[in-house]
């Protein structure tokens, strides 16, 4: 319960900051229908008492006309306050969509790769995109409207008979027994469900994605695709059999004591009227007015315990939302500015991922001085990548020391260190954006430096062809006038976006992994050219990269093998060189 509280008052900061007015607003348009329906417990029995007893016929039609005119203003309010509380509630639903993606983008690196972490932003949208917020606010509402309901018909009921209000709580009380387990069934079978649903929506996308198309027609991967999303359907449709034979059963219940109640009230406030035997007797238009008052008593008094329930149940869908919303940010105070880069030292360094217990890298020591340029090198899984994830400071380290300048890079804020870092990653992404900003990011435009990024990388044809140049968008899916880069293209602008940065320090993983052999041996012409000035990582497979840098790091099984210029590394028999003579006999 704690945390369903904490869920409701991150809730509450959020609505109030985005908008002050919205609980003033859903407070008022609860009250409306509370005293509409006051009104109309009295109609009938305003009515019925003008046949029974009459009053003269000037000051019933006064009656009459100020009914008219009250339930006509109460309508209008009602209505306008309705219309006012919906267009709040929709951009409430907009505003905590927009600040769960502004959380996403603050999250740690670490936090962001854990499948935990995925699963509440899945859970947390959920509860966005699936009505879990317009519920829980819609239920606020109707609580609201049956608190009020329920105090003033009770003060009616009360005036007749305190027993009859005794009896309808009774009942009341049982009906919301039942409503209580349900609604716990509900929530629990709702909470299980949106696993099931996360992966029948990726098989059921997978099924129509571009991306897939080619490999499921070549490999005949169509029934498997077809059996996952199939099964997972089959799972989803078992689960909703099974709670709407439940949800009918709890219904026949509340019927059945809905039954018993409605036959004790009306025979004994229909024995009231008839004789005094039972107490003092009323009249007709008081038998109206009781048993509607007692109708919308019991109604209320229901609805507002089984909404109560529904809100208990909409916070525990908030839950995940809190959950990931406090969620570590990747937030630094009173940290060192990374100063120009005079040398970077990995001091006995030992990574393992989170949740594993594989070192990925093991006690690796090497330093790289200004200027320089090394190639690191290795099998598939030696931890190349990894570095350049603890370099840029993704994930700590376990033990060991990285020193910027001496530094620890812990004690320095990841801003400044990306302002002299910058590079190409192996999993390198482009941007929904024009090329211009593709290429610039967060910098100032320089054309004349731009073109001469393109040029060397043999990229100016190809944007030269187009109408609008650097200015044109890259994704086809949200721009008409977008256009399409080849893989090869777009790692060239990833390439280009991090020489533009124009940082001391560059870090290049697989930075032609896309390219074909004769582009990516244009870029290795060029690679002095570009990077002249600069320090620079350079982390490839292919181990005719390492020609073109002045020292190899050579990893293995998460240790270092060696550290050595390729000429001296060629000289004797070793792991680097038998990798290399591997490579080299297929370009003989």
């Amino acid at each position: 319960m704690k945390n369903k509280l904490r869920a409701l008052w991150l809730f509450a900061k959020i609505t109030a900051k985005n908008d002050p007015l919205y609980i003033p607003v859903i407070i008022l348009n609860a009250l409306a229908p509370a005293a509409a329906t006051m009104v109309n417990v009295f109609v009938p029995m305003i009515f019925i008492n003008q046949i029974t007893d009459p009053k003269p016929a000037d000051q019933f039609i006064k009656i009459v006309v100020l009914l008219i005119i009250g339930k006509i203003l109460l309508e209008s309010l009602e209505r306008l306050l309705s219309r006012e509380e919906f267009v709040r509630r929709q951009g409430i639903n907009d505003y905590l969509t927009f600040e769960l993606a502004k959380k996403a983008m603050d999250l740690t690196y670490q936090n962001i790769e854990n499948p935990h972490t995925l699963d509440l932003k899945e859970k947390a949208n959920a509860a966005i995109n699936m009505g879990a917020i317009h519920n829980l606010l819609y239920t606020l509402k109707d609580i609201i409207t049956s608190l009020a309901t329920m105090i003033g018909t009770a003060i009616i009921i009360i005036s007749f008979s305190p027993y009859l209000v005794g009896f309808s709580i009774l009942i009341s009380l049982l009906i919301i027994f039942v409503n209580g387990k349900e609604s716990a069934y509900t929530s629990k079978f709702n909470l299980e469900i949106v696993n099931v649903n996360r992966r029948f929506s990726y098989y059921f996308s997978l099924m129509a994605s571009p991306h897939y198309q080619k490999e499921i027609r070549v490999f005949d991967l169509g029934p498997m695709v077809k059996s996952k999303t199939q099964g997972y359907l089959d799972q989803m449709m078992d689960g909703f059999e099974d709670k709407f034979a439940y949800e009918g059963n709890m219904g026949a219940i509340k019927i059945f004591l809905e039954s018993i109640l409605r036959l004790v009230s009306y025979t004994y406030v229909a024995m009231r009227t008839l004789s005094a035997a039972y107490g003092p007797q009323i009249s007709f238009g008081s038998f109206s007015a009781i048993i509607s008052a007692n109708e919308n008593f019991m109604k209320s008094f229901q609805t507002m315990f089984s909404e109560l329930a529904d809100f208990i149940m909409s916070l525990a869908n908030l839950e995940p939302l809190y959950d990931f919303y406090v969620l570590d940010s990747d937030k630094e105070e009173n940290l060192d500015e990374a100063g120009d880069f005079e040398s970077l030292e990995f001091k006995n360094v030992t990574f393992t991922y989170p949740g594993s217990d594989r070192k990925i890298i093991d006690n690796l020591s090497f330093k790289i001085n200004k200027g320089e340029k090394i190639s690191i090198v290795g099998v598939n899984n030696a931890g190349k990548t990894t570095i350049v994830k603890i370099l840029l400071r993704f994930f700590d380290i376990d033990s060991g020391e990285i020193l910027y300048n001496g530094v620890n890079i812990k004690n320095i804020s990841k801003k400044s260190l990306y302002e002299k870092i910058s590079g190409v990653f192996q999993d390198f992404a482009i941007m929904p954006f024009t090329i211009k900003e593709n290429i610039i990011a967060n910098k100032d435009f320089d054309k004349e430096k731009t073109d001469e990024i393109l040029k060397e990388l043999d990229l100016d044809g190809r944007v030269g062809e187009l109408e609008n140049g650097l200015d044109t968008y890259l994704n086809k899916d949200i721009y008409e006038n977008a256009t399409d880069l080849s893989l090869g293209q777009k790692q060239k602008l990833a390439i280009a976006r991090a020489i533009y940065q124009d940082t001391d320090f560059l870090v290049l993983d697989e930075p032609t992994a896309s390219l074909d052999p004769l582009a990516e041996s244009k870029i290795y012409e060029h690679f002095n050219e570009m990077t002249q000035g600069k320090t620079a990582i350079f982390i490839s497979h292919r181990m005719s990269s390492s020609r073109f840098t002045d020292k190899i790091l050579l990893l293995d099984n998460a240790k270092t093998v060696a550290f050595d210029s390729h000429k001296n590394l060629m000289k004797y028999k070793n792991k680097y060189s038998d990798l290399y003579k591997a490579q080299a006999k297929y370009f003989q």
